[in-house]
């Protein structure tokens, strides 16, 4: 599927819930999915229904496990705890830069909770049984979590730096360069 970058309004408007689990659905699924996996240059952790054009409440992440990926959707999901202590990365001196498929080439550090709690729709691999799960992030998959997450509420990346008062920057031959912003 195509990802949609900005100034794309799709990305801007807040999400509905999935009311059925149909077969449309499942091949939606398997398609964000699928597309995840394939991405390249750059390669994505995670993509929403809202990148590819759907305004409806489902991301997918592709995070590292053991000594693979995983991939995951995530349906209907809801933040039920977050920690108090919000974080820019381990490193107070070297923060995450997030970046977005949907907004190529321009990064940019966000304060993020450190963990939290996610309640989810997800459906059984083995038995394509439907399951509530909850499930606890911490670190950089729960960065990834809220990043998606985000996406489903409308809002970028780019749009949490700005408030937050921190620093885009944009790639250029491999360097990151800052990107200088107007006063509006």
């Amino acid at each position: 599927m195509k990802i949609i970058e900005v100034p794309n309004p799709i990305l801007k408007q807040v999400s509905e819930p999935i009311k059925e689990i149909d077969k449309k659905i499942l091949t939606f699924i398997q398609e964000l999915e699928q597309t995840l996996i394939n991405k390249k240059n750059p390669e994505g952790v995670g993509l929403s229904a809202p990148q590819i054009g759907k305004n409806i409440r489902i991301f997918t992440t592709w995070l590292d496990k053991g000594n693979g990926r995983e991939i995951k959707t995530y349906i209907n999901p809801v933040i039920t705890k977050a920690s108090a202590k919000l974080t820019l990365g381990p490193n107070p001196e070297k923060p995450y830069m997030e970046g977005c498929l949907s907004i190529p080439n321009i990064y940019g550090p966000v304060w993020r909770h450190q963990f939290l709690t996610l309640q989810y729709l997800t459906i059984n691999k083995d038995t394509n049984a439907l399951e509530t799960q909850p499930s606890k992030f911490a670190s950089f998959p729960a960065r990834v979590i809220q990043h998606e997450f985000d996406h489903l509420e409308g809002i970028l990346f780019t749009d949490r730096s700005l408030e937050q008062s921190l620093p885009l920057y944009q790639e250029k031959n491999g360097d990151l360069v800052e990107i200088p912003l107007q006063p509006e």
